[in-house]
Parts: structure tokens; sequence; C-alpha cells
């Protein structure tokens, strides 16, 4: 997102065709509007960062600080794959855990992980980074502290004594689903003694999405940002998979940040893992027809 929050905006009174569009598309701000020769930007100071101004313009009239002309590519349309092709490409996405013994390369995380930038976010704050883990030995760490996590909460999840004061604090239908996730930690705490990976699946990397503490939608942005990433690196020949686990951990062990190494002021909130798939995937499993309600009373 642009640094300076009192951006300056001016528009080419020569090269603005009078066509109306930034002041349509700035219809909340109110940042424009239509003089008798040209659009005029009258109150800068109210813009909302959001670059819709320079990207409607047809002609490149609108000159913006936040968004100089050199930084915002045109959009070949021509180019946009066509909706039977989108929809092959989401079929095609699995949700990946068995994974060939191979790293990823860093420039290819990174490339992935630009991709993140053009997911929607609130506000347009644009306030989702990531922390990439390709060390064995850190995510072995990682690894170790979640399911030593689950593992103490099941223990106490299974103190009936404790039932009536997690009833009031959560509810007797948040208790229950509780008790039933017990008895998945203590199974997936004893596979992991037995030696198996049921947390990242000895996956080669783990990408972990965080936001300011104070991102009232973080976790939203996070998930638009994920799913950027999930879709790029499938087409790069890559695997994903979201691990709610480590969210799950981390919600009753603070110490989870400090292996991530998540910096001061910021919350995680999405992990993931990557790596390429150790087997190709020949057909997309059917999924149930959602349903569409036409103004419901």
């Amino acid at each position: 997102m642009p640094d300076n929050p009192v951006p300056t905006i001016a528009v080419d009174q020569e090269t603005c065709i009078r066509c109306g569009a930034c002041v349509a598309v700035c219809r909340a701000a109110r940042v424009f509007e239509l003089g008798d020769e040209a659009a005029e930007a009258v109150r800068p100071q109210d813009c909302w960062l959001c670059g819709h101004c320079v990207a409607v313009c047809p002609v490149d009239a609108v000159h913006h600080t936040g968004y100089p002309l050199d930084a915002c590519p045109t959009v070949d349309r021509d180019a946009l794959p066509s909706f039977e092709d989108l929809v092959g490409a989401l079929r095609a996405r699995r949700s990946l855990r068995v994974f060939r013994d191979k790293p990823v390369p860093r420039e290819t995380v990174r490339r992935i992980v630009d991709v993140s930038r053009w997911a929607p976010s609130a506000s347009n704050k644009q306030s989702v980074d990531w922390i990439a883990l390709d060390d064995p030995d850190r995510i072995a760490d990682l690894r170790d502290a979640v399911v030593e996590t689950l593992d103490r909460t099941a223990q106490l999840l299974k103190i009936r004594l404790l039932r009536p004061f997690l009833r009031v604090a959560l509810g007797p239908h948040r208790v229950s689903e509780a008790v039933d996730a017990a008895d998945t930690f203590q199974d997936l705490a004893r596979r992991h003694a037995e030696g198996e990976d049921l947390i990242f699946y000895n996956a080669p990397l783990v990408l972990a999405a965080h936001v300011p503490v104070e991102a009232f939608l973080g976790r939203d942005d996070a998930v638009y940002a994920a799913y950027n990433v999930m879709l790029a690196a499938e087409s790069l020949g890559l695997g994903t998979c979201q691990i709610g686990y480590v969210n799950a951990a981390l919600e009753r062990n603070d110490e989870l940040t400090q292996i991530i190494g998540l910096p001061e002021g910021r919350k995680l909130e999405l992990t993931m893992i990557l790596g390429y798939p150790r087997f190709a995937f020949k057909r997309a499993p059917s999924r149930g027809r959602r349903s569409l309600a036409w103004n419901p009373s």
C-alpha cells in the first residue's frame, strides 16, 4: 500500500476526455468532480488509496503519487482465461498431503508469494505478509510444539471436573465439539510418537500468513491471499494444503510465535504447506451443489 496517506492527485486537463469514469468509481470518497473541460481532483485528502481512478482511466490522464503509471501494468483482457479454463484450474487444485523429497527453490516461493499481493484486502490495507520455513529442524520444532500443545489440551478436556466451567465459558455445543476434538488430538500425539507427521506431512516448506494485530478483517485478507498462492503454486506444478492445527495450537501456546519468528505487533492468521506432489491426480472428485436462494422470505 502507498506509504503517503495524503497523496498528490492530478488530472491532465489536456488528456482527459471527460468520460466521468474516475468520478463514478470514486463514489464513496468523492475525490473527483467533472469540470467544464475535464475531471478534477478536488478532494485528494479523502482518497482511500484504492487506485481505481488510475486503473479505470482509458487515456491515463489521472496521475496519483501512490500509483505511478509505470508501477501499474495494463490489463490484457484478451489473455484472461475463459470461464471453462478457470473452472478447470479450480477443479485441478487439491489439498496435498503426499510430497516428493525435493526442496522448493526460494525464487519459486518468491514468485508464488508475490501473486498474493493481487488478492483483495479490506480497505485495501494490503497488510498480509509471509514467513517461509524451509529449515527441516525449524519445521520439526514447530511440529513438535503443535502436537505437544494439542495433546496437553486434550488431557485437560478429558478431565470431567472441568466440564461445568467449560460449558459456562464455551457453551454446551462447543464443549461437545472440544471433547470430540480431544480424541483426535490424542490420536495425533500417539501417531506422532510413532514417527508419523500428521501436521506438515513431511512437506519441505511451511508458509505462514500474518497481519497487524489491529487488523479487524485480517483473517479474511489472509484467506484471500492464500488462495492466490494456492492457485499460483498449482500452475507451477506444486501442491499446497492449509494446516488448521497450527492456529488451534497457537490459541493455547504463545511460544509457537517464537518458533515461527512472528514479528512483534503481528498475528498469525493462516498456515499452509508447500511442495512437489508425489502423485498426479487424474480426476477431480465431485462436489455437492451449493444451495442458492433468491430473495428468501
